[in-house]
């Protein structure tokens, strides 16, 4: 690119100085004049028709001391400088809020929110930390129950959200002990985003959330890693330099089956768990040049269920595993000053394995298997065509593919390997209209499925009205599309897996419009206060039918439906010195509409309040002194449920070998309307404590969780149910079950070297 001789351009990247992370939304301001600007989200920087001379360029974030330049300028120049910061000594939970504030004044960010590994690991978990269990405390966000880890956003099921791991599609980021756990490990994440709704074109195919994570890039510094050791799992993290790079790898495994194991050979005792979990991911990345780099990400966890006890003989076996899997390759390649590109070759993989083995008759051997594997090339491209003005645009190409096996008694057979192919092209601007007042973000997102040879155009806009310093107005209006579906049902309160199929020809794809508007007011740099109204609307979507819960299911019997879910959402943030916390409350209301029924989906929480806050221990505290300390308060109102309104007995001929022609009765149920009934409102405290150690040579912590703290019984179904003492003709009670009824503690150490 030609510059007039008089005018040179600089750009560059802002980077930690400790470990080499990009630092988003960092200042660049040339000394004693009006030029400046800031780095966007992937710590890029560029400044252009500077006049020759000799400048002073400051670089300063929140919580890094700053750094001084001189610099000369030539005309036709084009001079890059990538500057390191280091950390000063204001802690870490202020450059988190930093961060936001930024993003704030700089960019049009609608039902946006950010979380960092320590948000993340601060937040009480269930025997330990867990991303999805963070993100439930955020408005707009509910759970199932006390331990559920579905992400049901503002009205919509799990398989509406997008997941997405450096790029990996993650497809049931939630698959870990029957939905308990999530598949991310907190210690090898850099940065959580959550789009709650209204999302820019540059994401699509799903109705209703992104959920974005990225890893750390792996210190380019040094040496490091930790290990932790808890009640249920054992973790491992190691990261440092590679020549012009960095790598990093964290795994992670369940190991109460290999202590009862151990247990068992010991003490001769015939016992045994035949369960376990890992997963675990890599990172390598490679600076080519200045203006060159390459990373490639490897992701992958299981499920793993194996036994021979409790069948009829050992020679009979039952095996299960599931989980998720993916490998990314990206290339980020800086083409000039004002042009930047991403390239990401990404392969996603879910899959779900049976077997039986009779290992004296293999007739009666059964193996069922289906793996989702999807394969996608996409280009992103940035252009800072002014100050005022930046263009992104990109193409993505996707490939699904779904193969089921079902063998029993040695024959193959199962329905054709199902595929779809869709072609995106998506453009946005981020226009600055009026600097610093007004901000808008127009968008158009282009896709063409080829089931049914259909074209269909997302239409995006966002907008933001600074009204005062500190002080806006957003509002994002958007359709989107989504070309693939679950076809088990995303309310049941357990999902040890989920099914997934591409939309076919016959039917439209599901769609979904967006509207939300809402106002962001900030008390200095600290405190922030967000309120959001919006409305979605839902057409064709493909919903299972109630008893439709296995894979052999076709996509054709699915139904088609329509809803809405509209609602409020607050969120309130606050730091001081040693003090910080936040609160959101959600007043949300979700219905839908299949085969001429309309009923609130069992996900459906018209109240839902978090609390949270986190504070450093005083010194006049002795032992845990230092430490600091996490409280979470939940309260939210009851769930729909079906529930029995009468009873009957049935009487039928029962006519077998042993008591020929008999008549026999049972009870059977009438069922009410569906999920017209609530369970009782619910509410939960939890604790969370952390303290630094020093152990073996090793700087490290220990942490202690507490869930459930004075012993709430939350209801989350019921079961009628006779007394042993009663008879067959005995009225039955009404019986109501919770999955948390006692305070469950979990413990851990964690060590750094």
């Amino acid at each position: 690119m030609i510059y007039p001789a008089e005018f040179g351009v600089i750009k560059g990247f802002v980077s930690d100085a400790e470990n080499g992370e990009k630092m988003s939304y960092a200042d660049v301001v040339f000394k004693n004049t009006t030029i400046g600007t800031s780095t966007d989200e992937k710590g890029y920087y560029y400044v252009s028709h500077i006049l020759e001379g000799e400048y002073t360029i400051v670089f300063s974030y929140i919580g890094y001391e700053s750094v001084e330049k001189k610099i000369e300028i030539k005309g036709g120049q084009v001079l890059t400088l990538n500057i390191e910061l280091k950390q000063s000594t204001i802690e870490l939970p202020e450059l988190v809020v930093s961060a936001d504030r930024e993003c704030f004044e700089k960019s049009v960010e609608v039902s946006h929110i950010t979380f960092t590994q320590r948000e993340i690991k601060s937040v009480p978990g269930f025997f330990e930390a867990d991303l999805i269990k963070s993100i439930q405390l955020m408005p707009g966000v509910v759970g199932m129950h006390d331990l559920s880890n579905k992400l049901y956003v503002r009205g919509g099921s799990p398989d509406e959200n997008l997941v997405l791991l450096d790029g990996i599609i993650v497809y049931n980021p939630a698959t870990h002990l029957f939905g308990l756990f999530s598949t991310f490990q907190p210690d090898a994440v850099k940065e959580v985003e959550l789009y709650a709704g209204g999302f820019s074109a540059k994401y699509g195919d799903r109705l209703s959330a992104v959920l974005d994570v990225t890893t750390k890039e792996g210190n380019l510094k040094k040496y490091e890693g930790n290990a932790s050791i808890g009640l249920i799992t054992s973790k491992i993290l190691v990261e440092g330099p590679i020549p012009k790079g960095s790598f990093l790898f964290s795994g992670r495994r369940t190991y109460f089956d290999a202590l009862v194991w151990g247990y068992a050979h010991i003490f001769d005792k015939n016992v045994e768990l035949p369960y376990y979990f890992y997963d675990g991911v890599g990172k390598i990345n490679y600076n080519f040049s200045n203006d060159n780099k390459f990373t490639l990400t490897g992701f992958g966890g299981a499920d793993v269920i194996s036994f021979t006890e409790g069948l009829s003989t050992s020679e009979e076996k039952i095996s299960m595993s599931w989980g998720n899997s993916g490998i990314s390759g990206r290339w980020r390649r800086v083409f000039n000053p004002q042009i930047y590109g991403d390239f990401i070759g990404v392969t996603s993989n879910f899959f779900t394995h049976f077997l039986y083995e009779n290992f004296t008759d293999t007739t009666q051997n059964i193996k069922l298997a289906e793996d989702l594997t999807n394969l996608s090339m996409k280009g992103d491209f940035t252009y800072l065509l002014h100050k005022n003005h930046t263009l992104e645009f990109g193409l993505q190409g996707e490939n699904l593919k779904v193969k089921q096996n079902w063998e029993v008694a040695e024959g193959l057979f199962g329905p054709p390997i199902q595929y779809s192919n869709l072609i995106s092209v998506y453009l946005q601007n981020k226009w600055q209209l009026i600097e610093p007042l007004l901000f808008i973000q127009p968008g158009l997102r282009t896709v063409y499925y080829d089931q049914g040879g259909r074209f269909i155009y997302n239409p995006r806009l966002g907008l933001k009205y600074r009204f005062g310093e500190n002080s806006a107005l957003n509002l994002a209006i958007g359709k989107y599309n989504q070309f693939l579906s679950t076809i088990n049902s995303q309310e049941s309160y357990f999902s040890i897996f989920d099914f997934w199929r591409p939309v076919d020809s016959i039917h439209l794809p599901p769609v979904s419009y967006h509207i939300i508007c809402g106002m962001e007011k900030w008390f200095g740099k600290k405190t922030n206060f967000t309120i959001e109204t919006y409305y979605k609307k839902y057409y064709n979507l493909l919903i299972p039918k109630e008893e439709d819960m296995f894979f052999s299911t076709p996509t054709e019997s699915l139904g088609s439906g329509n809803g809405y879910a509209t609602g409020i959402d607050f969120f309130f943030k606050k730091d001081f010195k040693d003090i910080r916390g936040w609160l959101s409350y959600s007043f949300a209301w979700t219905r839908r509409t299949a085969d001429n029924e309309s009923y609130f989906p069992r996900y459906d929480k018209r109240h839902n309040l978090n609390i949270t806050i986190g504070s450093v221990v005083p010194t006049v505290i002795p032992v845990i002194k230092g430490g600091r300390i996490n409280l979470r308060w939940y309260f939210g109102s009851g769930l729909p449920y079906s529930d029995m309104v009468a009873r009957y007995q049935y009487y039928f001929f029962w006519d077998a070998w042993d008591t020929p022609h008999i008549w026999k009765w049972e009870w059977r149920y009438v069922s009410g309307p569906r999920d017209a009934y609530r369970l009782p409102v619910s509410h939960r405290l939890d604790l969370h404590f952390e303290k630094g150690i020093k152990l073996f040579g090793l700087s490290g912590e220990w942490w202690l969780d507490v869930m459930n703290i004075y012993a709430r019984k939350n209801i989350v179904f019921y079961i009628y149910e006779l007394d042993e003492q009663s008879n067959q003709s005995d009225t039955p009670r009404k019986v109501g079950y919770s999955i948390l009824p006692i305070p469950v503690p979990s413990f851990g150490i964690t060590l750094k070297f």
